[in-house]
């Protein structure tokens, strides 16, 4: 590490190679923070960022003592680690909410105690509830607690529905209608309420939290400026890309059955938890955001033809 990096506030983005991580990785480097990406394996850091000056390291949540040596000389934590395969669980490899946003929050947070962190920042999501009975709230909702209860300074942001150019979901739909020419296949009746946040003006605000501290022990909402149903979503998509197909909406059950089968597959293609995972509404209050924050918020239109149609 040169002089000039020592002089500069050190920041760790755990779950750095993912599409969240990646976006803060970005933004931490623009603004001229020595950021340290943190992934299992450090040569997807390299691979990943060769435009970018980070420092590689290898550590993983589920094993705290692979964390140790990989978070010295860190002042802030940025956690956003996702397990493979997100959001279809694989209990067997330990690729669960619980065991990667649950457990894996907690040691992330004990070893930060004893290598002298001063901050964690958490990517949490809308509805997260320790008591809840669905397990990606569950989880949240107890990696929350243990960051409130470990000491550190903290910041807890819980994003709505991400989109951008890398993420899976929205590019998802948009390949789905440039396959298919007569439809578009939707899982159950498309009403479920959210407003999509673009990844770059997360990425905006988590960087604005790392840089200036003035969000230290707030928990806040964040999601997009306008709350759609995901039926107006693929309508917009349409919109933007020029094309029209009808929206035939596909019975829940019969794509459960399915998702039942695929658990008992090799790589866990479904599962019924992700079904419903991706049929709840998550709608973001942004008031506490705005008393923080004097910053404006991309409509999804608007970034979706910004970036030639790719969201």
């Amino acid at each position: 590490m040169s002089v000039s990096d020592q002089l500069r506030p050190t920041v760790l983005v755990a779950g750095a190679t993912g599409f969240l991580g990646a976006a803060f990785v970005r933004d931490f480097a623009a603004r001229d923070l020595h950021v340290v990406a943190l992934a299992r394996d450090a040569s997807r850091v390299v691979r990943r960022f060769e435009d970018v000056p980070v420092e590689a390291r290898s550590g993983d949540v589920t094993r705290p003592e692979s964390l140790r040596n990989a978070l010295q000389g860190v002042e802030t934590i940025v956690q956003c680690v996702q397990f493979s395969g997100f959001p279809v669980e694989d209990p067997s490899r330990g690729l669960t909410f619980m065991d990667v946003d649950g457990q894996g929050t907690r040691n992330l947070v004990d070893v930060a105690r004893t290598a002298g962190v001063q901050r964690l920042v958490y990517l949490s999501g809308v509805g997260a509830d320790p008591s809840s009975d669905r397990p990606w709230y569950r989880a949240k909702g107890l990696a929350e607690e243990s960051i409130r209860d470990s000491g550190l300074g903290y910041t807890i942001v819980r994003p709505s529905w991400v989109y951008g150019p890398e993420d899976r979901s929205l590019n998802l739909f948009i390949r789905a209608l440039r396959l298919n020419p007569l439809f578009f296949p939707q899982i159950g009746d498309g009403t479920q309420r959210l407003n999509p946040l673009f990844v770059e003006d997360l990425a905006g605000v988590i960087g604005d939290v790392v840089e200036s501290g003035s969000a230290d022990g707030e928990t806040f909402e964040l999601g997009g400026p306008v709350t759609y149903t995901l039926d107006e979503i693929i309508q917009i998509v349409m919109d933007v890309l020029g094309l029209r197909r009808p929206i035939v909406h596909l019975p829940v059950s019969p794509v459960k059955a399915a998702a039942t089968l695929a658990e008992l597959l090799p790589g866990r293609l479904l599962s019924r938890d992700a079904v419903d995972f991706l049929l709840q509404s998550a709608v973001a209050d942004n008031s506490r955001f705005r008393k923080l924050f004097d910053r404006g918020l991309t409509p999804l239109p608007c970034a979706l033809q910004a970036h030639g149609s790719r969201p």
